[in-house]
């Protein structure tokens, strides 16, 4: 009885110790700051070449879909967003061999806000073949701050 007691006072013991361990923190700081939010991801933009543009009106978003839905019946609907509280990160990819989406990285600095894109390593299930130009949508907060794009080399 007594070695039943100790075994269950150890293992509530033992349970309580993990929560306090911190994930990792450039993992943690963006997700707690909220600064970007995927609106969107798909695999075919029709952009060849890589570009990245920051959003921050509806004409201008409304343009990109129109470029995008070209070729897509029905088209891809136009997200809401209230552009007097936020701006759109918009990252196409251009052409690449392979499917998954694109993960963008945020560094934010005092004056200015430096946007990556993470490398992505494809999966066991992809096909290695399949040519596409994918494209991701990020929702931030409305910033003053300079916003620029920094290639992967």
């Amino acid at each position: 009885m007594r070695s039943l007691l100790l075994f269950l006072c150890l293992l509530g013991i033992s349970c309580s110790g993990q929560k306090g361990v911190p994930k990792n923190n450039a993992e943690s700081s963006l997700q707690n700051s909220k600064e970007l939010q995927l609106l969107l991801t798909d695999n075919y933009s029709g952009v060849e070449k890589s570009e990245f543009q920051v959003v921050r009106d509806s004409k201008t978003l409304k343009n990109f879909f129109l470029q995008i839905n070209k070729t897509r019946k029905p088209g891809l609907p136009i997200p809401e967003v209230d552009f007097s509280k936020e701006l759109l990160l918009i990252y196409c990819a251009g052409t690449t061999v392979g499917i998954g989406g694109v993960e963008l990285s945020v560094v934010e600095g005092p004056h200015n806000i430096v946007v990556a894109p993470k490398e992505r390593t494809p999966s066991k299930k992809e096909v290695a073949n399949v040519t596409t130009t994918p494209f991701s949508i990020y929702k931030m907060p409305l910033t003053l701050k300079e916003i620029s794009f920094q290639q992967l080399e």
